[in-house]
Order: structure tokens, then sequence, then C-alpha cells
């Protein structure tokens, strides 16, 4: 098997091509410079979890990545949704 066909393989297994919406959110930064480090991993177990709680971290799903800086660097944990392009601000899990 060649590497390109292992990539195609893993691909398809996490379902990437299945995916409804793809959440990047700013935690565990090595800078905290948009919002304390506790607060944004506190929000990225929380997106976690509820993403579990509503059956929504499967295939076809809504897939997140946890990302170390998203450039905005104020108001955070900053998120992006994508392919909305939707930018949010303050993603606590008070919100």
């Amino acid at each position: 098997m060649t590497k390109d066909q292992v990539l195609q393989d893993k691909l398809s297994d996490l379902g990437l091509d299945e995916l409804q919406r793809h959440i990047f959110l700013c935690a565990d930064q090595t800078e905290a410079n948009c919002a304390p480090k506790k607060k944004t991993l506190a929000s990225w177990s929380y997106l976690k979890r509820r993403l579990k709680e509503l059956n929504l971290d499967k295939k076809g799903g809504i897939y997140r990545s946890k990302v170390n800086c998203l450039r905005v660097c104020m108001q955070g944990p900053i998120a992006v949704v994508y392919p909305d392009q939707i930018w949010y601000k303050k993603c606590t899990p008070e919100v």
C-alpha cells in the first residue's frame, strides 16, 4: 500500500469528506493573549463533551481542532466554523 493510499484510508476513516462543520478553537496557546490558558482549555473540554453528548462527534458530524492561535488575540477563546467562515468570541462553557 502506498503512502497516498494510507492517507486516503485515514481520511476516509475520519469521515472528513462527510463533515457538516469544522470548528477551530484557540486553546492551549503558547502565550495566553486572548484569554487565560486555563479558560481556553476548559472551553476545549466542554466542546468535546458537548459534541459527544449531541452525537455530533461521529462521521458526518462536526470535526473539531484545537489550535494554538487564530491571531485575533482578544475577547477569547476565539473559534471559527467552516465552511460557514463564522467567527465567535468569548467561547466559554457558560455561553
